[in-house]
């Protein structure tokens, strides 16, 4: 049986997830539930569960001000936000759980589907805690967390040279001269990554505009990284690529 602990200032968010664990998820049991920063870290020390589920803005404080507290995070966290933008971006860059108000039934059970899969041998949320909680509070994230045969790698955002496709795998470059491969299709990195200063040449390349050393305008265009790599640029993309690069960096 896997042990949760629910804390949100709002009854409506708390009964709604109570609710759905219930119809949906037997392996699942409610051990507590909280309404405050304060009473959260009480229900997280009673109770020693295997995951929470956490609201990132509370009346007394934050979800990040609860974990601070709590010296040892053996458990996993889904956060619940009402707030997008860069705060989702800092979810989605740290690899990390999360659900956004007003929760959807169908988003909240795949969550939990795939949650369940690694519970509890492996609860990544403590490796990736402080990641997210930088770039939670920078207005861009600074880091990737990328899954790798390793276990997770986390990769500086400035340091990405470029992204490239290969099949459904996508190989990053990064300016340590590492080349990490990724199971996950170059499509996912263009729609997580819509930095600025990153821009999709190709159907094969996603760059870091930053490392761009030279545009050849010969046999059709090419475009040649810091590391000294070649990427195509397609036919339709170079009027565009031309005039983000003069309007960023002139």
């Amino acid at each position: 049986m896997i042990k949760a602990v629910i804390v949100d200032d709002e009854q409506d968010a708390r009964d709604f997830i109570e609710s759905i664990i219930h119809q949906f998820f037997k392996e699942i049991e409610i051990s507590g539930k909280a309404t405050s920063v304060v009473e959260g870290i009480k229900a997280i020390v009673k109770y020693k569960p295997d995951l929470v589920f956490l609201d990132i803005e509370m009346q007394d404080g934050t979800g990040f001000d609860l974990l601070d507290t709590i010296p040892e995070r053996n458990f996993d966290v889904v956060f619940i936000t009402a707030y997008g933008h860069y705060a989702l971006k800092a979810f989605k860059y740290s690899a990390v759980n999360y659900l956004v108000k007003p929760i959807e039934v169908e988003e909240f059970t795949h969550v939990i589907k795939k949650l369940i899969k690694k519970l509890p041998a492996s609860k990544l949320f403590v490796d990736n805690y402080d990641i997210l909680k930088e770039n939670y509070n920078a207005r861009t994230p600074l880091k990737l967390v990328v899954p790798s045969a390793l276990g997770q790698e986390y990769i500086n955002i400035s340091d990405i040279i470029r992204f490239e496709a290969d099949g459904r795998y996508t190989h990053i470059y990064s300016t340590a001269g590492n080349k990490l491969t990724v199971t996950k299709p170059l499509t996912e990195f263009t729609t997580l990554i819509n930095d600025k200063y990153f821009y999709r040449t190709h159907r094969s390349h996603l760059i870091n505009l930053n490392m761009v050393k030279i545009y050849g305008k010969r046999e059709g265009g090419s475009i040649i990284m810091v590391d000294g790599s070649e990427v195509a640029i397609a036919r339709d993309k170079r009027a565009e690529f031309i005039k983000i690069m003069a309007k960023l960096f002139t």
